[in-house]
């Protein structure tokens, strides 16, 4: 966590403030402020603490509940509390539910932002519960009576009713109104990807005739292609004007681009998010109908096959991204991570040099599974736990014998050669997680997956023991060795 949230959640708890009492003054602050910003008198001859508690007093109130301390503890608080971001603060913290800062939609959007300066008519936003931070940056850049913001989280909603009352904000999807442009980005954090994915196919045709679309589909509703799921896969595919699919590594999403002209095959491309830009990986164009024919689509399998691998294809077989998290996973929530950091799980760490890519299986110690926390010792966890320092790129496994399988797998030949071609599609760990998490695998009945197991473990257990023969009969050749060198002379008594 940021020194400046543990500064003031530590602020605020000598006052009394803890949890979501804290973004609620924060909130309060910050509707402050604009009210401050918005008189000329006060931003001409400012204006003095007492009198700007009496204003926080009179005009907050029935927003936010009445104020939890007297001046003094007032003054403590509210001119530090504007270090930190009340966007990321929810997003660190877990104080409130339904809502993250999304930052890791910000390049994406600076492109779509740009474009829709030039475009004319209604733009809606969809699903600004993922991106909430980049809402002040959309209002000031987009005509406010040219936007739409819809939001299904009732947090949300209503946190951004309080910040921005000016804002068109709202929690229900105009279901009789056809857009001009529409721009809708989830990874999944807060409703079921096949909710999204049901949602935003029957909106496809909610389009104007010269209306765009960018969809940022959460990459677990690709990966589970089942049932109404691979139906609406397949609409969105068969569309005439879907110029590009692009996979976002490591957003955890796929972009599905409609544009305002028939389109004859669609641009497929891996884009792997590094530092201020992106870097780009090409494949072949498809016409619509090639790819909805496919026995599951899937931009990493499409990949593989034009190397020369061929994938289990099949919708119905689990993937590696159904089985466990990546140790940046865009669809769980920062506080959610840092809960599953405080259990017992199985780890199974990714290091690459170059397209040399390196597994290890690490046991990761920590509270047994099925353990509660309380809420002195959640808060602590929230506070101390920092997982954006982490270097470590991994995938997480409540079971272990998941993490046997898949470490089975890509330690065999067969699986080196997929680890090897996916690392030339992607140069970061992190991307290379993604990637690996769409790669599907035969279900194993749970007698077989137990025997499994308990092969692995016998052969972990032998390979040790192995190990440690050979490296004391290493060390004995040395001694001997040694011996020859330099004699070992008995003391003088």
């Amino acid at each position: 966590m940021k020194e400046s949230m543990q500064t003031i959640i530590n602020k605020f708890k000598t006052l009394g403030v803890t949890g979501s009492a804290v973004v609620t003054e924060l909130l309060r602050f910050r509707v402050l402020d604009q009210m401050l910003q918005a008189s000329p008198e006060v931003r001409q001859w400012g204006i003095t603490g007492d009198k700007l508690y009496e204003l926080a007093t009179q005009s907050t109130v029935e927003a936010f509940g009445p104020m939890p301390y007297d001046q003094a503890g007032f003054e403590q608080v509210y001119g530090p509390s504007f270090a930190v971001e009340v966007m990321d603060f929810i997003t660190e913290t877990g104080y409130v539910e339904g809502i993250a800062s999304g930052e890791q939609w910000r390049l994406p959007f600076k492109e779509i932002i740009e474009e829709h300066k030039k475009s004319e008519g209604i733009i809606l936003f969809a699903f600004i519960e993922e991106y909430a931070g980049l809402a002040e940056e959309i209002l000031q850049a987009l005509p406010a009576e040219r936007l739409l913001l819809y939001t299904p989280s009732e947090t949300c909603y209503n946190l951004f009713k309080q910040l921005y009352p000016l804002a068109p904000v709202i929690d229900e999807w105009p279901e009789d109104v056809i857009f001009d442009h529409i721009v809708a980005a989830s990874t999944g954090l807060f409703r079921a990807p096949v909710q999204i994915m049901e949602e935003l196919a029957t909106r496809v045709g909610n389009i104007t005739e010269l209306g765009t679309a960018h969809y940022f589909i959460p990459i677990s509703a690709i990966q589970d292609q089942v049932g109404m799921n691979r139906m609406a896969v397949q609409y969105m595919l068969l569309q005439k004007r879907l110029q590009a699919v692009r996979e976002w590594a490591p957003l955890g999403t796929y972009e599905f681009v409609y544009t305002n002209y028939d389109v004859k095959k669609v641009a497929l491309e891996i884009r792997e998010v590094m530092a201020e830009g992106w870097r780009s990986t090409p494949f072949i164009a498809l016409p619509h109908e090639v790819l909805a024919a496919m026995d599951t689509f899937s931009l990493v399998q499409y990949g593989l096959s034009l190397c020369g691998v061929e994938p289990a294809m099949k919708a119905q077989l689990p993937t590696l991204g159904e089985d466990g998290f990546t140790s940046a996973d865009p669809k769980v929530p920062l506080y959610v991570q840092k809960i599953f950091s405080a259990y017992e799980a199985t780890r199974l760490v990714v290091e690459r040099q170059g397209l040399t890519v390196q597994l290890k299986l690490v046991p990761q110690e920590g509270r047994p599974s099925g353990e509660s926390f309380d809420e002195t010792a959640y808060a602590e966890l929230m506070e101390q736990t920092d997982l954006t320092q982490s270097t470590e790129a991994y995938w997480l496994f409540t079971n272990p014998q998941a993490a046997y399988i898949w470490y089975t797998y890509f330690r065999s030949e067969r699986g080196q050669a997929v680890l090897t071609k996916l690392a030339q599609m992607v140069l970061t760990p992190a991307a290379l997680l993604q990637l690996m998490g769409s790669v599907r695998r035969n279900i194993i009945k749970e007698e077989a997956l137990a025997e499994l197991a308990s092969q692995f473990e016998t052969a972990r257990e032998a390979r040790k023991v192995a190990l440690e023969q050979a490296d004391a009969a290493w060390q004995g050749a040395i001694e001997a060795i040694a011996a020859e060198i330099v004699p070992v002379t008995e003391s003088a008594n």
